[in-house]
């Protein structure tokens, strides 16, 4: 039987629109399955690269570095699946330098180093406590020399208290007596900025009173220095682990496995701080002298500053008008890098 022209034609047509359709699809399909390679291989990329970064943090040879120095040695970094790379500094002031360099993603200091360098322009983030949980971690001292005279605080009235200017030990020194109800005026300053010459200044006699940090107020005090006052109740001074915003925006997940390793740190010292009393003098340059009269520092678990004490700090450099502008504590805290307890 004949088909008719016009049908024929449809027919003819119909079976060219199908294959043409056949081939889009096949386009399509194609084009579906390449944008999935190419999301799955940014992925892949992403995770790689989080996993191949190293994370450079900033230590002063002090006792609070301790923790920092076992994660690396005994390979907790590594545990928690992150690479570390610690880079020692002999002052703050070169610390901070490397900081606002990008030589090093973060470091470890007080709350004013910090509010400091987020005053100047550098934006840093605290992530952890590291000392300073409690008032007996990380103690500061005032105390008298050995034959001043000086045995109680009201003594100290229009005193010169040696200090270092613009520092933690100033804001201890002024906070302490503040409390104890000395007026402004009557708070008096002397500024020698090496603690090492500023103990021994105090243990010759060549001035009254100091504010010295453990384990060097607990030397002092063993070789005849009167303890005055100091910050265990009132708990004023703490040292924190903060990093640049960019790496915490970048790198968060490695940041993250890095508190992580700190912690199993942390807890190897409490559980055996005997262990570590030779790390202090080799690695954070405790007098030797000192280890007989020192009591191991309890070092807390991740955690962040309390609110109000990070308030006071920044309250404290308002008034001495070392801050541009009110910095606040959800400005310089986050705690979105803590790891899982």
């Amino acid at each position: 039987m004949k088909v008719p022209g016009n049908i024929a034609h449809v027919d003819k047509y119909l079976s060219f629109g199908g294959v043409v359709l056949l081939k889009c699809f096949r386009l399509l399909s194609m084009a579906v399955l390449f944008s999935l390679l190419l999301v799955g291989c940014s992925q892949q990329q992403k995770v790689d690269k989080e996993e191949h970064v190293k994370i450079k943090l900033g230590i002063l040879p002090i006792v609070d570095s301790l923790p920092l120095i076992v994660a690396g040695e005994k390979g907790y970094f590594k545990q928690a699946g992150v690479d570390v790379e610690l880079v020692s500094f002999p002052s703050a002031v070169e610390r901070d330098s490397a900081l606002q360099a990008k030589a090093i993603d973060g470091s470890l200091g007080d709350l004013l180093a910090a509010a400091s360098l987020y005053n100047g322009g550098f934006p840093v983030q605290v992530v952890s406590l590291s000392l300073g949980e409690t008032g007996k971690e990380g103690r500061f001292a005032i105390l008298s020399a050995p034959k001043s005279g000086i045995s109680n605080v009201n003594q100290l009235k229009g005193v010169e208290v040696s200090v270092s200017k613009n520092s933690i030990i100033e804001y201890v020194t002024d906070s302490l007596l503040l409390e104890k109800g000395f007026q402004p005026e009557e708070i008096k300053k002397s500024i020698i900025p090496k603690i090492p010459v500023r103990y021994q200044a105090l243990m010759e006699g060549q001035i009254k009173a100091a504010c010295l940090p453990d384990p060097m107020a607990a030397l002092a005090q063993s070789k005849g220095a009167k303890l005055i006052i100091d910050d265990t109740e009132t708990n004023l001074s703490q040292t924190v682990i903060f990093f640049n915003r960019e790496t915490l925006q970048n790198n968060g997940a490695a940041v993250k496995k890095f508190l992580a390793g700190y912690a199993l740190a942390a807890q190897e010292i409490n559980n055996n701080p005997e262990s570590y009393r030779a790390m202090l003098v080799d690695k954070a340059k405790v007098p030797k002298e000192a280890l007989g009269v020192y009591a191991m520092e309890h070092f807390p678990a991740p955690q962040l500053p309390e609110k109000k004490d990070v308030e006071q700090v920044l309250q404290w450099m308002l008034q001495k008008k070392l801050l541009k502008e009110k910095i606040t504590y959800q400005n310089l805290v986050t705690g979105d890098y803590l790891p899982e307890k």
